[in-house]
């Protein structure tokens, strides 16, 4: 039972981790944002029984003040869920690290991470956004002296292949695969490649979890299945019910941003991403990290040292989804309601 607060609470994956967190009951929970919240409603603390407003409101600018904010509430874990795609959010969490350092009350620290493991090379890893969370991993390592931090690992996060046919925070893109196209684009000759993946929930349930243990080891991962893309399609399609239309690209066509686009990314990248670069912009992203999982940048099963929070935590929490069971949730045809 500890008081943690979760920056960029507000968030996609913000507000799902704040949510988990609450749901064990066990923690007093704020939410640092930007953003005004509206919301006022107070909550009572499991810790002590009294009220208390979950709400804190800053812009990040002001190491100081953040300090303050951190040594008022009496934060002891912060969880920061920035989308880290720039340099004023990497600056945020920078700031945040430092404050947190200062703060006398904060012991645990866990930046934005949530996927698989930055410190690579670009030979397994080509996603030039890396640097902004090699920058945090620097101040933490070389800077701090009394945070315990932990870097999560969930790889792809699984949503994506059921999109948009199950609930998600995550806005739809299809990686390697379009079942509502029945298309797919593997990269040539990675067709055994390996990629763990977890759905969103499952990651911030076992994230919430982790609190509860007395020692963290530098690395957590949370992947709950492991699939090739082989195995992939084929699941897909057992799924469907129907063969996909397999095609293949060489993975150098990805590293250079010349690949091919599964259909609905184009749907995507007309509907959603206009205001954020367009089709070169997802194009990128997407290639970015598929390429990476062809170089084996998201075979979660290589990593040693680490700690398994699924196998932690198996028989004490509710089983996770796999992704058999996720694409049988989206994709298996339904038969007509009798009448």
């Amino acid at each position: 039972m500890v008081v943690v607060a979760v920056a960029g609470g507000l968030g996609d994956l913000g507000h799902l981790i704040t949510k988990a967190l609450l749901d064990t009951g066990k923690h007093e929970v704020y939410v640092m944002s930007r953003k005004r919240i509206e919301d006022e409603t107070a909550r009572i603390s499991p810790l002590t029984g009294e009220r208390y407003f979950p709400p804190i409101q800053t812009d990040y600018s002001s190491e100081d003040e953040l300090t303050d904010h951190l040594t008022e509430h009496n934060i002891q874990v912060v969880i920061c869920a920035f989308i880290m795609d720039n340099d004023s959010v990497s600056d945020a969490q920078l700031r945040l690290i430092r404050a947190a350092e200062k703060s006398p009350c904060v012991r645990r620290f866990v930046p934005t991470e949530f996927n698989v493991e930055y410190d690579a090379s670009d030979d397994i890893l080509p996603y030039p956004k890396k640097r902004f969370h090699m920058l945090a991993r620097r101040e933490l390592e070389e800077k701090t002296r009394t945070l315990e931090y932990a870097y999560v690992y969930p790889g792809m996060f699984m949503d994506y292949f059921g999109l948009p046919r199950v609930e998600s925070v995550l806005r739809p893109l299809c990686f390697f695969v379009d079942p509502a196209h029945g298309q797919a684009f593997l990269p040539i000759g990675a067709g055994e490649a390996k990629m763990s993946m977890t759905t969103t929930t499952d990651f911030a349930r076992y994230l919430a979890l982790a609190l509860d243990l007395e020692s963290w080891p530098r690395v957590l991962s949370t992947a709950t299945s492991t699939v090739t893309l082989n195995e992939l399609v084929r699941l897909v399609e057992k799924s469907l019910g129907r063969p996909l239309n397999v095609r293949y690209q060489p993975v150098e066509a990805l590293l250079q941003h010349t690949c091919f686009d599964l259909p609905a990314n184009l749907e995507s990248a007309a509907e959603r991403w206009t205001e954020r670069g367009g089709l070169d912009q997802l194009r990128a992203l997407i290639a970015d990290l598929e390429a990476s999982v062809a170089l084996g940048a998201y075979d979660l099963t290589q990593l040693t040292g680490h700690l398994d929070l699924v196998k932690a935590f198996e028989g004490t929490a509710p089983a996770p989804k796999t992704l058999e069971d996720l694409l049988e949730e989206a994709w298996e045809p339904k038969l007509p309601e009798s009448p």
